[in-house]
């Protein structure tokens, strides 16, 4: 088998071999394109529109039917008629008469394509009561039967009984028997326009249509061609398939749920000229052209354009972020050398961005353990500070006590700042160092924590005590108060953590500065270097930089709060 490796080759072979298959492939198409919209058009168009007419018909006798059953005798409007003819007094005769056209009226008006509806008595050929002015030759004895169902009987389409109107309807006639043995007929007709439905689809098409409907003996009742289909003609269709040809015509049937079927034909002839007219056009103008283009189109793209898109595609991938090694085998050698070095820049790149990352990454964790090692000292050096004042104020009374506390406090801030720790130990550390405190200053502190489980959750070392200190240090007057408040929310597994002073507060500047902890210098000190380092520590464990929020105003306090996140159980 020759092998073609370059894409000169590649391209050559293909024009050459879609040429060839373009003349073997036209014949072969343009039969199966033709064969396939002929059977497409009998199962789409031609059945669908007679399935539609079925299901409408179906629905309008049904309707009629409803109609006429309030007209019986046990129908609240047939109850009144039954009533007329036993009023003695012409009053009562008049009320009932202006009722019973209401009633009619009023039974009608929720069905707006039925039109005449009335008492019929085919003795005097009269009619009685309707809606409608009927047709003054109207005889109900000479209308078309389609079937009779005990003493309901179906018409086909026929002219409208009612006296203004010209059109097509199908209706219903009802035998019942009044009191005194009164023979009234119940009459009810509907508009059917589904002819125009048929006109507006295969008129288009220059397709003359027929509609035949036939009973269970495939006579038929109705023919919208009577010179062709007479009525009363037997159709000798195949009851056991849908559609079919007879006499030079397509045939589709449908049966109803009243008990007749309804037959569509459509000329073979005119149905066979749009056929021809379409392999003429379409075949000896589009066919070849058609063909040598498309398949010529797909084999260039399976060769040349393909592997650009899995190239393209690798790009945007590249772009965001994906570096992964793929091994391509297209089976032309440039492109495949054009993968092969595109694989070699992702290795480079991705070396490159580890090193920046392993250097960013120390570097944090220097600038963290950098504080951490700050802030140590100044605690350390205002702690040892309130020793020598409560040395000389209380004349050692309490050093026991406050010394014992203090090395408390330094053995916990002196630990590795990567290691983890619970918030439960973060609140003892928290509570031994605001005892300290109030043994030098004069403020109030409330401590309020909610009990429960996600008091052993793993946080980061020494993020509560640099709060504390700048509220106690910075933000509180003499006989401040001090309020911390810890609760978790169990829904949005959420740990709150507020600690809020009531002293002096900070400006809109010193607040701005507070809110954007990476902005304060390494040389700041007091409330910039505790917050620097909470907001840090906070950022290097949980990864996100939105868990620390300060709200604040001159002489308003100052409230700092935590958002961290836990695991349920």
């Amino acid at each position: 088998m020759m092998k073609f490796k370059t894409l000169k080759q590649r391209l050559i072979f293909t024009l050459t071999i879609g040429m060839l298959m373009s003349f073997m492939l036209m014949a072969f198409t343009s039969y199966n394109a033709i064969y396939s919209i002929q059977q497409n058009k009998i199962n789409t168009s031609i059945a669908s529109a007679l399935e539609r007419f079925t299901d409408q018909c179906d629905r309008d006798y049904y309707n009629l039917m409803q109609i006429t059953q309030q007209m019986m005798p046990q129908g609240y409007v047939g109850s009144d008629v039954d009533s007329y003819f036993f009023a003695d007094q012409q009053f009562d005769k008049a009320m009932l008469s202006r009722r019973i056209s209401n009633n009619i009226e009023m039974l009608t008006y929720s069905y707006p394509n039925v039109q005449l509806v009335m008492y019929y008595n085919r003795e005097d050929n009269a009619p009685l009561f309707s809606n409608l002015p009927p047709s003054e030759d109207l005889l109900l004895q000479h209308l078309p039967n389609l079937k009779q169902n005990l003493e309901i009987a179906y018409q086909p389409p026929h002219s409208s009984g009612y006296r203004f109107s010209g059109g097509q309807v199908i209706s219903v006639t009802r035998d019942a028997v009044f009191s005194n043995s009164l023979k009234l007929v119940l009459y009810a007709e509907t508009k059917n326009d589904m002819g125009e439905n048929f006109d507006d689809i295969f008129g288009s098409q220059h397709m003359p249509y027929i509609l035949l409907q036939i009973d269970k003996n495939q006579q038929i009742k109705y023919s919208s061609n009577s010179n062709i289909f007479k009525v009363g003609e037997t159709l000798n269709l195949d009851s056991q398939k849908p559609s079919g040809t007879i006499e030079g015509y397509i045939w589709n049937r449908k049966d109803s749920h009243h008990g007749f079927t309804n037959v569509l034909l459509l000329p073979i002839s005119g149905y066979n000229r749009e056929l021809y007219a379409w392999r003429t056009n379409i075949s000896l103008i589009a066919i070849f052209t058609l063909l040598v283009m498309v398949v010529t189109a797909i084999m260039l793209r399976q060769l040349i354009y393909k592997p650009l898109y899995i190239f393209e595609e690798e790009m945007k991938e590249l772009g965001n972020g994906n570096m992964t090694m793929v091994d391509y085998n297209t089976g032309v050698e440039e492109f495949d050398h054009m993968f092969d070095q595109f694989n070699a820049m992702k290795m480079r790149i991705q070396s490159l961005m580890q090193d920046i990352e392993n250097k960013e990454r120390q570097r944090h964790k220097l600038e963290i353990e950098k504080l951490s090692y700050q802030i140590n000292p100044h605690f350390l050096m205002n702690a040892l500070n309130s020793a020598h004042w409560m040395a000389v104020m209380h004349q050692q009374h309490d050093i026991d006590n406050y010394i014992s506390k203090l090395n408390y406090i330094l053995s916990y801030s002196l630990g590795k700042s990567d290691q983890d720790t619970t918030l439960r130990t973060e609140i003892k550390m928290l509570k031994t160092y605001i005892e300290l405190q109030k043994m030098r200053y004069d403020f109030e502190a409330h401590i309020n924590i909610e009990d429960g489980f996600y008091l052993d959750t793993c946080v980061p070392r020494l993020i509560l005590q640099p709060l504390a200190e700048n509220a106690i240090c910075h933000g509180l007057d003499e006989n401040g108060i001090l309020n911390i408040d810890i609760s978790a929310d169990y829904r949005d597994k959420i740990i709150k953590i507020i600690i809020a002073d009531n002293g002096k507060g900070l400006d809109k500047e010193a607040l701005e500065t507070l809110l954007c902890p990476n902005g304060l210098d390494e040389g700041s000190f007091g409330q910039g270097i505790g917050l620097r380092y909470v907001y840090l520590m906070l950022e290097s464990f949980y990864g996100r930089n939105d868990l620390m929020y300060i709200e604040s105003g001159p002489a308003m306090g100052t409230k700092v709060m935590l958002f961290l996140p836990f695991q349920g159980r």
